[in-house]
């Protein structure tokens, strides 16, 4: 019977299709007019300065052993979209600062002086000059995200480096200044305040006197999403309020989301502290207070090494300008 049917709606078609020109159809129509599709943009500003070079520079003078400068400026979204936003130092440059005190006993380019007495006793006794300043830089940096320019209460913020990394490209910024540093995402219409520390190593000696260096800082912003919709954060182990700074043990994961969707899809996969533990990811616009203003999206368990792979869709509520945190199970009881 089913291969008959088929057959009389083949017979059907084409008889339509014969004397189509002389029949009449109720119908209707209904367009939809005006439909656009538009690209964004992903566009950052340096305080009030949005152009392809940032022309400001920062002078910390007359440091001395002990002492902390402090640089601090504001990155501004001021695209149409989300950004990622990381930095770099680059271009190190150590000198001997301004050297008029004759030191005999060092020759450089047929004559040798130092920025002081002192300056060329120590450097005698080393046998030789020490223009690395750079070594005896101890630095910080850390970030707080604000939802737009009046809001006093920052959405997130982050200790990155906190008082345990000399300022050598290999500690910090990787071989010729070409690693950038993960600040975190600014949403549309948001500002991000960065403060960096310098300190000056209380172990100093005088063989540093009067040296100077000098760097460039790039700030760079990227697209949340891949080519396939999805974004990518690192949820990092930290400390507890109010630094929430980052632990650097190991323990971190990377969340897969889509930025666009009727739900939050995600991937989590990364290695946790705890193993053997029921973890849950949540997310929302303010998930440590209580009562819990966020969802559970998913939860699974990490293996014997405390790596942890899941993912699911959920229905959310708002995400804007939402945290994650990935957490073990038995917290949310602390949270709702």
């Amino acid at each position: 019977m089913k291969k008959i049917i088929l057959s009389l709606a083949v017979i059907g078609v084409v008889a339509v299709a014969a004397v189509g020109a002389t029949r009449a159809f109720f119908s209707d129509t209904q367009t939809s007019t005006g439909n656009t599709f538009s690209a964004g943009t992903v566009d950052i500003a340096i305080g009030d300065v949005n152009a392809p070079t940032w022309a400001g520079n920062y002078s910390i003078g007359d440091l001395k052993p002990g002492e902390t400068g402090n640089i601090t400026f504001d990155v501004r979204n001021v695209g149409t979209n989300p950004v990622n936003v990381s930095k770099n130092l680059s271009n190190f440059v150590n000198t001997g600062g301004v050297e008029e005190f004759p030191c005999p006993a060092l020759v450089e380019n047929g004559s040798g002086k130092t920025s002081s007495q002192p300056e060329c006793v120590a450097e005698t006794a080393l046998d030789g000059r020490v223009d690395t300043v750079q070594t005896q830089i101890i630095y910080d940096l850390s970030v707080k995200v604000y939802a737009n320019e009046t809001d006093q209460t920052p959405l997130w913020w982050q200790e990155i480096y906190n008082a345990n990394q000399k300022l050598s490209l290999t500690d910090v910024y990787g071989t010729d200044g070409i690693k950038y540093v993960d600040l975190g995402m600014i949403p549309v219409g948001g500002h991000m305040v960065v403060t960096q520390s310098y300190h000056f190593n209380p172990l100093a000696e005088n063989e540093y006197q009067g040296d100077t260096l000098s760097f460039d800082i790039n700030i760079k912003a990227d697209q949340l999403t891949s080519d396939n919709g999805y974004a990518q954060v690192v949820l990092d182990n930290k400390t507890a309020a109010p630094d929430f700074a980052i632990i650097d043990d190991g323990s971190k994961a990377t969340l897969s989301y889509k930025t666009i969707n009727p739900t939050f899809d995600f991937a989590v996969s990364g290695t946790v502290v705890l193993p053997s533990t029921d973890y849950t990811l949540v997310v929302g616009t303010n998930p440590w207070t209580s009562p819990l203003t966020a969802c559970a999206a998913g939860n699974a368990t990490s293996d014997g090494s405390g790596v942890i792979n899941f993912s699911g869709s959920h229905t959310c509520g708002t995400m804007s300008s939402a945290k994650a945190w990935l957490i073990p199970t038995t917290d949310l009881a602390t949270w709702t």
